[in-house]
């Protein structure tokens, strides 16, 4: 008997493999983008009185992060199409946004312990903690929510949205 070297179809798995996400409405896509905007405008707040370079590109990074995001929900709800690499570039250009915020920050003309005093101070010290909460909540919705569900999606922005409007607040506190 001849064994035959069967070769599995791989468009076949790759499509079967695909998390479907059909189920997203375009109020959630639209939802999506106002933690975009708090995070958005308040870290062009900070940027306008925080001049350094770093800051700035962390700005362009993850505002682009945030509004790749967004697009890709708008596009999977109005076509049902999910391009993947929409989804996925938010993994790369969120933390490097991140990783430039803080290097901004510790080359920054500010002096930490300014810096540390007036963000512990009341309100924005609530507010910040609202936004630390909110952050590690995302956290560990990443991990134990399943991405695909409109319900997850919708605990998933709702918490990001009052996350970021806090952020915001904090911010517009320190001004």
């Amino acid at each position: 008997m001849q064994e035959k070297n069967i070769k599995p179809n791989t468009k076949t798995i790759k499509k079967s493999n695909r998390k479907k996400y059909e189920d997203f409405p375009l109020s959630l896509a639209l939802f999506d983008a106002l933690p975009v905007l708090f995070f958005s405008a308040a870290v062009v707040l900070i940027g306008l009185n925080y001049k350094n370079s770093f800051f700035i590109t962390s700005l362009i990074l993850c505002t682009l992060a945030g509004v790749g995001k967004v697009l890709w929900k708008i596009i999977i709800a109005a076509t049902k199409r999910d391009i993947a690499w929409m989804n996925r570039q938010l993994r790369i250009l969120m933390p490097a946004g991140f990783l430039l915020i803080i290097i901004g920050i510790v080359t920054g003309p500010t002096n930490i312990h300014t810096l540390k005093g007036e963000i512990f101070s009341l309100p924005s010290g609530i507010l910040f903690g609202i936004t630390l909460l909110g952050m590690v909540l995302m956290s560990i919705f990443a991990v134990r929510l399943d991405g695909t569900k409109l319900r997850s999606n919708w605990i998933e922005q709702i918490t990001n949205a009052v996350a970021q409007g806090c952020f915001l607040l904090g911010v517009i506190c320190l001004l």
